[in-house]
């Protein structure tokens, strides 16, 4: 009984952060506006393969897909401009942005930084009221999609540990710099060439590793578990076909 009561407070837990803002941070809690409509619609059909990167966004297929008016949809590009998700060019107008390979690796520098200090204050605040069934829900889930092989319910699964990491590390300036790091990016250009690899098996053994040294409340450790993670995904990176990142754009 008392490891069924365990397994419901985990899943709880996890749910809290596996919700369809799990793909992007959007502000506001509550009935979503149009322009959140349009936003999040966005951000979930570059997963789902509706939206590609390099793709032009047409204000008039918005408006006719979301069904709202053009000033939502302006509002829903100037944000996800903001968010570094879309590039606003004079003569091509509104599209996905592509990373370039430089790009893609100076956030996978900043990534191992930041995600390497969430982990290290995690460890540090880990024996707080709730934080370990937070954490342990959202492993749970992880290694529950890796055998489904579900992509997108991995990648909810996958920005839910990571926003778990964030929120009990109790640092609202380092969530505030990690989450403006645009590294869904990097995930959908590369997704074509990474399926069927079973990297994800691999990602699932380094997201083990840093929870059992945040449980472990030693920051040492999963300071050094997250940013190894961090260099794995990168060295990954590094083995694509070149033809996965664009060509720098000059204006």
């Amino acid at each position: 009984m008392t490891g069924t009561l365990k397994a419901s407070a985990h899943r709880r837990a996890f749910r809290k952060l596996a919700s369809p803002d799990a793909l992007a941070e959007v502000a506001g809690d509550g009935q979503a506006s149009s322009a959140d409509k349009v936003f999040r619609g966005v951000v979930r059909g570059l997963y789902d393969g509706r939206y590609v990167p390099g793709q032009r966004l047409v204000e008039a297929d918005l408006t006719r897909n979301f069904k709202v008016s053009r000033g939502s949809v302006r509002e829903a590009l100037n944000r996800l401009t903001a968010e570094g998700i879309v590039a606003l060019n004079l003569h091509r107008g509104a599209h996905i942005r592509s990373l370039t390979r430089d790009e893609a690796f100076e956030i996978m520098d900043l990534l191992e930084v930041l995600i390497g200090l969430s982990a290290r204050l995690a460890a540090q605040r880990i024996d707080q009221p709730g934080h370990r069934a937070l954490l342990q829900g959202c492993i749970s889930a992880l290694a529950d999609h890796e055998r489904r092989a579900q992509f997108f319910e991995f990648v909810r699964a996958r920005n839910a540990f990571y926003k778990a990491l964030l929120q009990i590390s109790g640092s609202n300036e380092l969530k505030r710099v990690l989450t403006s790091v645009q590294v869904n990016l990097i995930r959908i250009q590369s997704r074509t060439f990474e399926t069927g690899s079973g990297r994800e098996k691999m990602r699932l053994e380094d997201y083990r590793a840093i929870t059992a040294a945040v449980l472990a409340g030693d920051g040492r450790k999963a300071e050094a578990a997250a940013r190894r993670h961090v260099k794995h995904v990168r060295e990954l990176l590094s083995r694509l076909p070149r033809q996965t990142y664009p060509a720098a754009e000059t204006d």
